[in-house]
C-alpha cells in the first residue's frame, strides 16, 4: 500500500479505487456499502469509510458471517471505549481477512493478529 495523502482521505472516490488506494479488499468495501454506508454518487471518501467502519464493525461482520464483538461499556472511561472499539475494528479486519484468505498460512497469521489484538488489555 502507498502512502495516502490528505487529498485522498476527503476525495469521492469509486468503491474500486478507493479500495485499490487504501489497500481494502474490494469486496469488504462492497460490503461496507451494502451493509449501510453512504455513498455519495456511488462514490466515498476514505474519512467517510473509517467513521461509518468505526462505528458499524458489526454490521460487517453480521453480513460477512463472523461472531460479533460485545463492547461493554459500562464501568469504563471514554478512552478505555476508544480502546476496545479501536481494538474491535482491527480485529475484525483481522478476521475478515483470515475467513477470505485461500492460502493456510495466511489465515493462520490474519487469525494470529485477531488473537494478539483481542488479548491486549485495555
Amino acid at each position: 500500500m502507498k502512502d495516502v495523502t490528505v487529498e485522498e482521505y476527503t476525495t469521492l472516490l469509486t468503491p474500486d479505487l478507493f479500495a485499490e488506494i487504501f489497500g481494502y479488499p474490494r469486496a469488504l468495501v462492497r460490503l461496507a456499502i451494502d451493509r449501510g454506508l453512504k455513498t455519495r454518487g456511488g462514490k466515498i471518501t476514505g474519512i467517510a469509510f473509517c467513521r461509518w467502519f468505526t462505528a458499524h464493525y458489526n454490521d460487517i461482520r453480521d453480513g460477512a458471517g463472523l461472531p460479533r464483538l460485545d463492547t461493554p461499556v459500562k464501568g469504563m472511561t471514554s478512552e478505555e471505549r476508544a480502546n476496545l472499539t479501536m481494538g474491535n475494528v482491527i480485529r475484525t479486519l483481522a478476521d475478515y481477512s483470515a475467513s477470505r484468505a485461500s492460502s493456510l498460512e495466511h489465515k493462520r497469521e490474519w487469525t494470529k493478529i485477531s488473537n494478539q489484538v483481542a488479548s491486549c488489555s485495555i
